[in-house]
């Protein structure tokens, strides 16, 4: 009979668990997109608030010329004018 050796070896492998350096790259690798992400996205947003301001601003100048030109209107030209509903 032939005896066996008592003294194997195992190796263990471990697939898909990341090492300390790895895991520091990765926390690296994560805060740098947040930032990179951060300088693209406030610009944006800000650039968007202005121009949300700016056309609100343009649309309240325009709604206080139609109302100026309205019947009885300040900027009407008309005086002692009374305007006459359909309904009346």
């Amino acid at each position: 009979m032939e005896h066996l050796n008592a003294t194997s070896t195992t190796t263990t492998v471990r697939i898909g668990q990341a090492g300390p350096l790895k895991r520091l790259l990765l926390f690296f690798a994560v805060i740098l997109f947040a930032v990179l992400s951060l300088i693209i996205a406030i610009p944006l947003i800000l650039l968007a608030l202005i121009l949300g301001l700016v056309f609100y601003i343009i649309l309240k100048i325009k709604s206080l010329f139609t109302k100026a030109h309205a019947p009885n209107g300040p900027l009407d030209g008309r005086h002692n004018v009374k305007v006459i509903s359909p309904d009346e």
